[in-house]
């Protein structure tokens, strides 16, 4: 869960044993505002414009699995089809990615704020997958890309 208003969020496991950049990375992303599971053309979906149904396309999952090759510091660029994990390799259980404005009142107090929540079950051992054995370490990532940042990366994170 990420206390603002996000345009996407995303968690990952790397193969990585020191840097994470520069190990191959499973990512499980979730774009807010997007409910549809659909086929889309790749030529003309951006990031918030899975729009374009296209017969026999490739699925488009939301949140989905993304495999994130291993890289530097360049390429900033977010969730991208061409990155996102086939049909059979989108194993996520009641995956759900929402965004919502929560009111608080602890102790006769108002907090008014956003808040974007990334919700999977995933199996922990899957073919072909990085493994998460809750017995030994395994190097986990997040980023979030808030709509209310305005810097130069357009609404992904450093």
């Amino acid at each position: 869960e990420y206390k603002g208003a996000a345009g996407w969020i995303g968690l990952a496991f790397s193969e990585a044993t020191r840097n994470p950049q520069f190990g191959r990375k499973e990512a499980i992303i979730g774009i807010t505002g997007v409910s549809a599971i659909i086929a889309v053309s790749p030529e003309s979906a951006g990031l918030g414009r899975q729009n374009y149904v296209l017969e026999g396309g490739p699925a488009f999952f939301n949140p989905g699995k993304y495999e994130i090759p291993p890289g530097g510091l360049d390429g900033f660029s977010g969730p991208s089809l061409t990155m996102l994990s086939g049909i059979d390799k989108q194993t996520l259980i009641n995956g759900t990615v929402s965004s919502m404005n929560t009111y608080l009142d602890p102790n006769d107090s108002v907090a008014d704020f956003m808040s974007t929540k990334l919700s999977f079950a995933k199996y922990l051992r899957e073919s072909g997958e990085i493994e998460i054995n809750p017995y030994e370490k395994t190097l986990l990532m997040y980023a979030v890309a808030p709509l209310d940042n305005g810097d130069e990366y357009d609404g992904n994170p450093e």
